[in-house]
């Protein structure tokens, strides 16, 4: 499916947004990161990724893992500082090949966050703490918000609002639960109910007050795939990619997420998406416009987010 998929929209850049392998033995994980990461090598496209909860489960750590796609040909994924915590939070920008309509060439055009949402509590450092998911710690909160107002200061405007950015990670916040009465509920299904961490994340409230990122991605819930507006920002699911260990059901095909970033008529930064489905490749579900409100697209760049095992 994700080779078909690749094939069909050649994207520029390719995001795994976590529970990317689950396995038992050294071996078989390893021979399973070869495997996820096979299709983008072979077609020399550029990816990163953010680990899920399952990703690190019956003893290989994140760091073990790191190192092995750090090795990888034509992988961005970073470690990220080791003060902060998690395994994997960075930023890559996307600055343009040539001048056009997005910019002078080599200006930064685009942003991407990358955040590590852990798996579980370590009830040794939060004895307190009741959750069943993990969730992002407030020094990496403070991280973001270094590396945004960085992203700031080094464009070409930098007393401007910031360029359209955005974000992934693997465990959803607080904010993408809703009720339906309240939010415009813009696309896609919701299957199952949304598993956030028990603690709240300052990470939202961050993200509203810089006003940088307009969609954030997740996987997790691997039968969910809708997006919805709250404060400007996008909250959406790519669903369930993999054909693997990953739970799914029965009428919910596997499927990744496309992301287009763009430049309309106007000179305006876009962003679109759709969703490609195993089964029917040939046909764009829930195709729709993330920022802003309507587009004409005059130059782009695609992004694949693929989640699940």
């Amino acid at each position: 499916f994700v080779n078909a998929l690749l094939d069909l929209e050649q994207p520029d850049f390719v995001v795994f947004t976590g529970d990317n392998v689950e396995t038992f033995t050294e071996e078989t994980h390893q021979a399973a990161i070869d495997a996820v990461t096979q299709g983008v090598q072979d077609r020399k496209i550029p990816f990163a990724l953010v680990f899920g909860n399952h990703d690190d489960e019956n003893g290989f750590p994140r760091e073990e893992i790191m190192e092995m796609l750090l090795e990888k040909n034509y992988s961005y994924a970073q470690r990220g500082p080791t003060t902060v915590d998690g395994v994997g939070n960075y930023r890559l920008s996307v600055h343009a090949p040539t001048g056009g309509v997005w910019g002078q060439a080599g200006s930064p055009v685009l942003q991407m966050y990358f955040l590590d949402s852990g798996a579980y509590p370590d009830t040794r450092r939060y004895p307190g703490v009741r959750s069943t998911y993990d969730w992002i710690k407030p020094n990496q909160v403070a991280y973001y918000r270094e590396l945004s107002l960085a992203a700031q200061n080094g464009s070409s405007s930098p007393s401007s609002p910031p360029d359209p950015a955005l974000m992934f990670f693997h465990i959803p916040l607080q904010e993408y639960n809703f009720d339906p009465s309240e939010i415009s509920f813009t696309s896609g299904n919701r299957n199952e109910r949304v598993a956030p961490s028990d603690v709240s994340s300052e990470l939202f409230s961050t993200l509203v007050e810089r006003n940088e990122v307009k969609a954030t991605f997740v996987g997790h819930d691997h039968v969910n795939d809708y997006c919805f507006n709250r404060q400007r920002i996008q909250l959406c699911y790519g669903g369930g990619a993999g054909l693997g260990q990953a739970y799914g059901s029965e009428n919910f095909a596997r499927r990744a997420r496309v992301i287009e970033w763009g430049v309309d008529s106007n000179n305006q930064r876009t962003i679109r998406s759709w969703k490609r489905l195993l089964g029917n490749l040939g046909q764009r579900y829930g195709e729709q416009v993330l920022f802003p409100v309507a587009v004409t697209a005059a130059g782009s760049l695609r992004l694949t987010s693929a989640a699940g095992v």
